[in-house]
């Protein structure tokens, strides 16, 4: 048995998948969060290969819990103000004296930190925004969840565009 294999088997067990859960739940460490999940979704893509689909689907639970709870830490750190959002970019287009490297936000510094995308910081949070029940019927459904189609189910449906106005906006962008 290789490494990988032996890893494959411990993710998919009942045991240290329940485990990782609810350590995850309980994380207060950004770097860990993000360590899993990059580390899930590795496992996720070579349970794949190797189409041990239960593997998988643990792996990309795991991920998901990861994602979500790195989203709630990130929610937690305190941002920029406009004022000094402002500033900063009036620093940039050399209207003021740059500002000094200890003045970035919270925020900024741990994007820069664990190099995450900005983008991809919207989404976790954007996950921890999904409600609880929501989360863990996606993570006991069939159906394999993804960050995308948990977010869209969270989203209200009172904000979607109706069928009609899409086909007239279609025939509209097309003229």
């Amino acid at each position: 048995m290789q490494v990988n294999d032996l890893t494959i088997v411990n993710v998919s067990s009942a045991v240290s998948y329940q485990e990782t859960c609810k350590w995850l739940a309980l994380c207060e460490d950004r770097a860990e969060c993000k360590d899993i999940a990059d580390k899930s979704r590795a496992l996720e893509e070579l349970a794949k290969r190797i189409k041990n689909t239960d593997a998988e689907r643990r792996a990309c639970n795991i991920r998901l819990v990861a994602e979500r709870r790195y989203g709630e830490l990130l929610k937690d750190l305190a941002r920029a103000t406009p004022e000094d959002a402002g500033a900063k970019g009036n620093a940039a287009q050399g209207k003021h004296a740059p500002p000094t490297a200890g003045s970035a936000s919270p925020y900024a510094q741990a994007l820069a930190s664990d190099q995450i995308s900005s983008q991809a910081a919207s989404r976790y949070q954007a996950l921890a925004d999904v409600p609880q029940d929501v989360f863990d019927d996606a993570l006991r459904s069939p159906e394999k969840p993804s960050t995308r189609g948990l977010i869209e189910k969270a989203r209200d449906p009172q904000h979607k565009m109706p069928a009609d106005s899409l086909w007239f906006w279609g025939r509209l962008r097309d003229f």
